[in-house]
């Protein structure tokens, strides 16, 4: 696979690839769990009845979105370092054109009966939202964030930037610093795990790599992860010692991406792949077949089991945003995905770009 120069990576000389199969599998495997997370937690609420999924989110809850933002920075080398206006224009406008269009569409949903009662209740509701992202769409928000923390902390040192992104999070997690915003505390639990995908890129890659040629070892290292996982999220108190949420979000994060290795070897789970090409399309529509789903199944709770009900909503969910995507490319809805150049600094025709590349 070709390699082209890019930054350091804390220090070290640095390479960052082209397309790599592995990455889609781990954004595959990631907004997968981010949909069950919302299903399982929105659906058990509403039944007031706990089912078999709930281990697998308990589970995931350490590394889940600690993976999603190591592997948003993985290939941000290739671009850090662009003319201002195209890194606003890739990393920062972008991700706000999808946040504020999404967050207009949710709310509209949720409160819809406050736009027809107080409109401007309503306006003031989306300006929060923009200010304070605490709907599903909040990792959209924090991207552009995070994208812009990088850029101007581009020329300080990465070991001085990591020890205070790791000091953060080490402090919020413990329950040492908290403040009224959601948007800083949010900052402080991920963008340690947002540079180190940024800085380490190359040890990230070379760990992947390395998967291929020990894939035995590989497997029997992540049996031996996955029980010390298990194990520290069935006591929750353990996860309270300072460092302790750090080291299992790397960690995790490292074996899902060992794992996504494993399966692009392997070919059997393309459906992963595809999820993973189009997690940004998954994230931004999933909420609404899950909100219709939610307020139908509890209906059949009496004859239908909480998490085979759990399932069939992350099923549905998932697939139905990639279905309504193919059918509207080449109409004007595809503006729902893709920036309109109205709304883009440069010219030409907009590739896709997923919430996680």
């Amino acid at each position: 696979m070709m390699h082209t120069p890019s930054s350091t990576a804390f220090g070290a000389p640095a390479a960052v690839r082209s397309r790599v199969d592995w990455v889609d599998y781990a954004k595959g495997i990631c907004i997968l769990l981010v949909v069950m997370f919302h299903t399982v937690n929105h659906y058990e609420a509403v039944v007031g009845d706990e089912g078999w999924m709930r281990w697998i989110v308990d589970f995931s809850k350490p590394f889940r979105m600690p993976d999603f933002f190591l592997i948003s920075g993985l290939f941000l080398s290739r671009t850090i370092s662009a003319n201002l206006a195209t890194y606003l224009d890739k990393k920062v406008l972008h991700f706000a054109y999808f946040y504020l269009l999404w967050l207009g569409l949710t709310l509209f949903l949720t409160d819809n009966a406050t736009l027809r009662s107080n409109p401007v209740e309503f306006a003031r509701l989306y300006l929060w939202n923009i200010v304070q992202p605490t709907g599903v769409l909040w990792f959209v928000h924090m991207l552009a964030v995070f994208y812009i923390i990088t850029r101007a902390v581009r020329r300080a040192p990465q070991w001085a930037v990591f020890a205070v992104a790791a000091a953060l999070h080490v402090a919020h997690q413990a329950q040492w610093i908290d403040t009224p915003s959601y948007a800083i505390n949010r900052a402080m639990d991920y963008y340690v795990f947002f540079f180190i995908g940024y800085a380490a890129h190359k040890a990230v890659f070379n760990i992947a790599d390395g998967v291929a040629t020990r894939p035995w070892a590989a497997g029997l290292t992540l049996v031996s992860w996955a029980i010390g996982q298990y194990a520290l999220t069935r006591d929750p108190s353990l996860q309270l010692i300072p460092g302790v949420p750090l080291l299992m979000g790397v960690a995790g994060a490292i074996a899902i991406c060992e794992i996504a290795k494993l399966l692009s070897m392997t070919r059997w789970a393309g459906f992963l792949r595809y999820c993973g090409q189009n997690s940004i399309v998954i994230y931004l529509t999933f909420f609404f077949p899950m909100t219709a789903l939610e307020r139908t199944l509890p209906q059949l709770s009496m004859v239908l089991d909480t998490g085979f009900a759990c399932l069939i909503i992350l099923v549905i969910s998932t697939a139905l945003p990639l279905l309504f995507h193919r059918a509207i490319k080449g109409t004007p809805l595809i503006a729902l995905y893709v920036r309109p150049k109205m709304f883009r600094f440069g010219s030409g025709k907009e590739k896709l770009e997923p919430a996680a590349a």
